[in-house]
Order: C-alpha cells, then structure tokens, then sequence
C-alpha cells in the first residue's frame, strides 16, 4: 500500500451496566438507575496511513482516569501495531451513566456496597480495548471529509450577579462556541464508514429525576448521523459507527434541559448539520497520520489558608448553635442555616485535600500534578486531547491555531484532572473555581503546551523537499 493512503475502521461495545446502581453526575439525584432508555456503550475509529495508525475512542461515561486510560492503552498496544502514545480515549461526559471509580480499576480485595458492581468495573478496561481493537481489524481503504457546523445548543453558565458573585445559570451573552466540528470516513464506493462529531457542551439535557442509563443529547446526535449514513437498500459495507468527542465544556451547559424530547430534538438537530457539512465537503485520500503524547506538570492549587478559615468559620457557626438558648424559633433555623454554609465549605475544601492526599499523581512537597495531553494529526487536521474539563475560551483559543486547517479540541481525554479555569475566572470565582484542583495560569500552561505540539506536528507533517 502507498504511504500516506489512508484506511479506517470502526466498532462498536455495548458497556452494559447493571440496573440498579448508583448514578453518577449528580449530587442529590434520588434514586437508582431504574433501567436503559439507550445503550451506553464505547466507540472507536482506527485511521492509518500505511506507516503509523491512531485510535479514537469515545466512551459513554461521565470521564475516564488515567489509570483507567493507561490500561487501556497498554491492552490495545499489546495486542496490535497501534502505539499506546497514539490512543486517545475520551468520555462523553454523560451524566445519566452509572457511578464507578473513574479513577482506577477495583482491586481484587475491595467491597463495596450496592451503589457499585465491581465485575462489570473491572472489565469495563477490556471492553474499551475491544472497540478499538475491533475497529483496527475492520480497516479498509477510506477517504476522509471533514466539516463545521453551525449548532448553538451549548450557553455559558457563569451568571454574574449584581455582587460580583457567580452563579451557576445560564448567561447568554457568555462566551459559547457555535462551531461543531465533524469528520466523515468513507469507502471508495462513497458509503460511510464513521462519523465522529466534536461539540463543547454538558451532557445535562436529562437532569437528577432521570434515572435511566442515557448518552444524553450526544447519542442521538449519533443516532441521526448514522441514520442518513446508512447504506443504501441493498448496498454493501456495514452500517455506519458514529463517534462522539466532547469539548472544551468546562463553562457550558445546555441553553434548553429537562427531558428526552428536548434531549433528542437537539441531538438529531446537530446529527442532520453535521451530515449536511460533510456531503458538500472534499474528500481526501492520502494524509500523513501522527501522534504525541506531551506530558504536563501543573501547580496545585494551594488551599491551606483557606482550609484554616473554614475550620475555623465551622468551629465558631457551631458554638453558636450550641449556645443558642431562644427555643424554636427563626433564630435556631438562622443558626442552623449559618452551620450547614460552613460546613458546605468545609466540606468541599477537605474533600480537595484528601483528593490530592490520595492522589499518585500529586507530588505533595512541589505541590505539582501530573498529567499528559495527546495531539494527533490527519494531514491538514488536528485533534488535541486535554485531561480536564476545560473552559471553552481554551477550546476556541486552541481551534484558532494557525497550525491546521481544522482543529478538534477534545476534553475528557486519557484523564480527569478537573476543572481548567481561564486565569481571569479564578478572580471571579464561582463553582468550578472553587472546586478545581489546579492553580490559576495552569490552563494557559496546558494550552501554551498543546499550541507548541501543534506547531511541531505541523512541521513533522510536511513533506520533506526533493533532493
């Protein structure tokens, strides 16, 4: 086969999650997850270029740790010619999926209550690897389109109030993306192979009363996708795998929520773009396929002072609460109120402490987390995959590259670090400030990161001069 002629392959693993357990995403969702409303599953695309090969994964959970991504990785590398460095794994960010430890695999010695199935968590690793796997052993030769489309279902969720403070609410003249980006892989015959469609937006159309297993808004936006990709009544090939990656969604929730008829009209909507952009976009059939994977060392964010003032505020609500002697009335209820703020703070606080205490990744006396993002090239396309949950003027900063033509920012990738906050957010503050692990300027270090590989990938992408 010619160098730098592509091929592809696709496949699909159902994750099957017991009924009956926990579900994650959600703090005060009441109740177990009372059945499946639509398969969760993984899905993965193979590209090569005759010379190296790249995999991409996405995952219909709410992330996947790193420990988690690397066995992955390392099953998938074991077992075929696929470089673990050339593996990016990302989760679709659903929040209707079951809860399980994202962070790692259950040792053979743990228990735990009925909020978790422990067989199904440790084989969820082998059912990753089979996708892509799978994927790798269905390669043909393919050509490759890709395309923006207009989409405008994602708003910025950072609402300030008259104080300053941030509220947790849809702010519409926030800074949002109205771009999705989508890539089409077909045979020579024109019939589909895969799809993969890349959006910044929350998995949270189905809000806590939801209780069935769900991709959210990004399934169906597949479903639709392969629905018009279909083959023809009785053409060849199989059908179409659709591939969801999400974005830099770290500030951006859905504009319209609450229920799987919302949830379906605006994923068919993206589904029926997305199609639409790639039909009239060009075809190519050779690319030159590359990957790096670029380790991160990021400042933690120091919370000790803090940690000190909210024992402190705690100890002092509740002495206050046990010196109360005024009986029953709006007094004891105002001291309880003041109690329960303090301890929510507390809380939050303590339980980042202890994320980090118990964290391999954490270097305790530097005060450093690590981590690592993947950056792929398809000739003139770019994919960056970052290990967080970025805000989306990262993700709009990375796509303005002057790199490549067409840059797919993927978040969620190969880790969860937590929320990347710009350097600005931080002064303002708000939920995810107040729960990032990271220290203010570590996402514009983690895009200063990805930008430098953009540009190395770009110039180890070009063809050498003739002699």
């Amino acid at each position: 086969m010619k160098m730098g002629q592509l091929r592809a392959g696709a496949a699909r693993v159902k994750l099957s999650p017991p009924a009956g357990l926990a579900m994650i995403g959600y703090g005060n969702r009441a109740g177990r997850a009372a059945g499946v409303h639509d398969d969760l599953a993984a899905q993965a695309i193979v590209i090569g270029d005759g010379a190296r090969k790249v995999a991409l994964c996405g995952v219909d959970l709410l992330a996947i740790g790193i420990r988690l991504a690397d066995k992955v990785r390392g099953i998938v590398a074991a077992k075929s010619d696929i470089e673990a460095d050339a593996i990016l794994i990302g989760a679709t960010h659903t929040h209707s999926g079951p809860i399980f430890n994202i962070h790692a695999t259950p040792r053979a010695d743990a228990t735990v209550g009925n909020d978790r199935d422990l067989a199904w968590e440790r084989a969820l690793p082998g059912k990753l690897a089979d996708a892509i796997l799978e994927a790798d052993r269905r390669m043909e030769p393919a050509v490759m389109k890709t395309a923006a489309a207009h989409f405008t279902l994602g708003t910025n969720r950072r609402l300030r109030r008259p104080d300053g403070s941030i509220q947790l609410a849809a702010n519409y003249a926030g800074t949002a993306d109205a771009e999705a980006n989508a890539m089409g892989l077909y045979r020579r015959d024109g019939s589909a192979i895969a799809f993969m469609l890349n959006y910044p937006c929350h998995g949270v159309v189905l809000c806590e009363d939801n209780l069935l297993y769900s991709r959210d808004w990004p399934g169906f936006a597949l479903d639709e996708i392969e629905r018009l990709g279909a083959p023809a009544v009785g053409g060849s090939g199989a059908p179409a795998i659709g591939v969801f990656l999400q974005g830099a969604t770290g500030n951006i929730d859905p504009r319209s929520r609450g229920s799987f008829a919302v949830a379906e009209e605006n994923g068919r909507a993206l589904g029926r773009a997305a199609f639409a952009a790639l039909t009239a976009a060009p075809a190519v059939a050779d690319a030159t396929v590359r990957a790096r994977r670029i380790p991160l060392i990021l400042p933690l964010k120091q919370i000790g002072a803090d940690l000190e003032v909210a024992r402190e505020c705690a100890a002092q609500t509740e002495a206050s609460l046990r010196n109360h002697r005024g009986g029953d009335g709006y007094q004891l209820k105002r001291l309880r109120d003041h109690h329960e703020q303090s301890m929510r703070a507390l809380r939050a606080l303590e339980e980042l402490a202890e994320s980090n205490r118990r964290d391999k990744r954490v270097d305790p006396e530097r005060g450093t987390l690590a981590s690592a993002l993947i950056v792929i090239a398809l000739g003139d396309v770019a994919m960056v995959g970052l290990p967080g949950e970025a805000f989306v003027e990262y993700g709009l900063a990375l796509k303005a590259n002057p790199y490549f033509a067409r840059t797919f920012v993927v978040c969620y990738c190969n880790d969860l670090i937590g929320y990347i906050p710009t350097r600005e957010a931080y002064s303002q503050g708000g939920y995810e400030v107040a729960t990032a692990r990271i220290a203010p300027g570590a996402g514009d270090a983690t895009v200063a990161a990805a930008l430098a590989a953009l540009r190395d990938l770009s110039i180890a992408s070009q063809p050498s001069p003739a002699a």
